[in-house]
């Protein structure tokens, strides 16, 4: 009887999957806005505590998976996905090729920052592999966060 009764608990606080078409349009709208031409695969609604409804929504874009979880009037609450550099809006781009001076880029990420998107950016700066930059960015190009970190110098 408790398994019974805990099963039935836990199952209402489980996500449930909605059919992409009961996708409210601001949620959507939201989805487009902050991954242009993204293709939704699956959507989710979750409780949340401010929120009370979250939307976590799974899309395809440009041959990459993405995630995000919006508020029921599309606010953004949290968005993942790995990126490569065309992928990313021209100031982006422009910003992180000056900043790194065209090093060897490791990794960039869509991510939320106070509700707002921004691109996490790991590089090597220059020609160096001694010298690692990380930088967060957001869509107009300006830069939040920069950090440098030196490897081992041998001398």
């Amino acid at each position: 009887m408790a398994l019974l009764l805990f099963c039935a608990w836990s199952s209402s606080y489980a996500s449930d999957t909605i059919p992409i078409s009961a996708v409210p349009g601001l949620v959507r709208e939201a989805v487009q806005y902050y991954a242009p031409g993204a293709q939704l695969i699956e959507a989710t609604v979750s409780e949340d505590r401010i929120y009370r409804r979250a939307y976590n929504c799974t899309y395809f874009r440009n041959v990459h998976l993405g995630s995000i979880k919006l508020g029921p009037r599309g606010q953004l609450l949290d968005i993942d996905e790995s990126l490569v550099i065309e992928d990313v809006p021209p100031a982006v781009q422009k910003t992180i090729r000056k900043e790194t001076r065209r090093g060897l880029i490791k990794w960039i990420k869509l991510d939320a920052l106070y509700g707002q998107a921004v691109y996490r950016v790991k590089s090597y700066y220059g020609n160096s592999t001694k010298i690692e930059i990380s930088l967060t960015i957001t869509a107009s190009g300006q830069i939040v966060a920069r950090k440098v970190s030196k490897g081992l110098l041998i001398f």
